[in-house]
C-alpha cells in the first residue's frame, strides 16, 4: 500500500521535488461509485475499489498489489460511510488479473478487476443497479485536471478527496495531490463525474509520500481485462509481491 511519512519529510521533499499544483485532502461525501475494500477475515478496510460499466453489471476496479497473500474473503463496500453500507454489502466471487503483473509485477498493470455477488438485502441485482452505471474507463493524457476520492486504511468512516493535474515522473502517470494516505490505493483519478483515467497504485505501489501518487496506465490491456471478466470466465490467483521500496 502507498505509505507515508512525517510531517517533516513531507515539506522538505515537497520544497525539493515541487510539482504541480494541488490541494489537499478534505473530508468528501460519499459516492455511490467509490467504496470501501475489506481484504481478508477483517473489520478494518485496506483499500479503495470502484464500480466500472459493464454488461454484467458486477465489475468493481482496484489496484493490484491490494491483493497481495490474501486467501480470505473480500467485501466491496459501496458508499461506505461511519460504519454504514449504504448500498449493500458486496462480496467478490472472482480476481482478474493483467498477465504483466502475473508473471512479474509489472507496475503499469498494478491493477484488478473484480467481479461482485450481491448480499441478500439488495435482492441479488447486479451492482450497476443498486448504485448506478458504473465509470467509464478513458486513457491517461498528462496535463489532466483529476479529482481522487478514496479511503485512509483501518476504520475510518469518511472518504478523503482531492484535486490535481497529471504528469510524468518515473515514467509513471502521477497526480500531486495532498493527503492520499494508506488505504487509498484503487482510488480512482475522475476526470468529470463518470470516467476514471487512472488510480493510486502503480510505481511503488502508488508512491512513498501522501502528496505524490503514482497510477498503472490505462490503455487497451485494461479494456482487455474488463472484457474479460464480463466474460465471467475462471479468475486469476494474486502473486505474493514485496512491499513498496520506498
Amino acid at each position: 500500500m502507498r505509505h507515508v511519512l512525517i510531517f517533516v519529510v513531507v515539506v522538505v521533499a515537497s520544497a525539493l521535488i515541487g510539482g504541480a499544483a494541488s490541494s489537499t485532502s478534505i473530508d468528501v461525501h460519499a459516492n455511490r461509485r467509490i467504496g470501501a475494500l475489506f481484504v481478508g477475515d477483517t473489520d478494518r478496510h485496506t483499500c479503495t475499489a470502484e464500480s466500472v460499466h459493464s454488461r454484467s453489471g458486477d465489475l468493481v476496479l482496484t489496484a493490484a498489489h491490494c491483493l497481495t497473500g490474501e486467501t480470505g474473503p473480500i467485501t466491496y463496500v459501496p458508499a461506505y460511510r461511519v460504519s454504514q453500507a449504504p448500498f449493500g454489502e458486496w462480496t467478490v466471487t472472482s480476481v482478474y488479473l493483467d498477465p504483466g503483473w502475473l508473471t512479474g509485477q509489472d507496475v503499469n498493470r498494478d491493477y484488478a478487476v473484480l467481479r461482485v455477488r450481491s448480499d441478500p438485502t439488495t435482492a441479488h441485482r447486479t451492482l450497476e443497479s443498486v448504485t448506478g452505471r458504473g465509470f467509464t474507463v478513458g486513457s491517461f493524457g498528462i496535463g489532466r485536471a483529476v479529482r481522487v476520492v478514496g479511503y485512509g486504511a483501518g476504520s475510518g468512516d469518511t472518504p478523503i478527496g482531492c484535486r490535481g493535474r497529471t504528469r510524468e515522473a518515473r515514467d509513471s502517470p502521477t497526480v500531486t495531490c495532498r493527503g492520499l494516505v494508506d488505504g487509498t490505493s484503487g482510488s480512482p483519478w475522475m476526470t468529470g463525474r463518470t470516467t476514471t483515467i487512472g488510480l493510486v497504485g502503480g510505481y511503488n505501489q502508488g508512491g512513498c509520500v501522501s502528496f505524490i501518487s503514482h497510477s498503472p496506465v490505462f490503455d487497451s490491456d485494461l479494456t482487455a481485462l474488463i472484457a474479460r471478466a464480463d466474460d465471467g470466465g475462471p479468475g486469476d490467483t494474486a502473486p505474493s509481491t514485496g512491499a513498496a521500496v520506498c
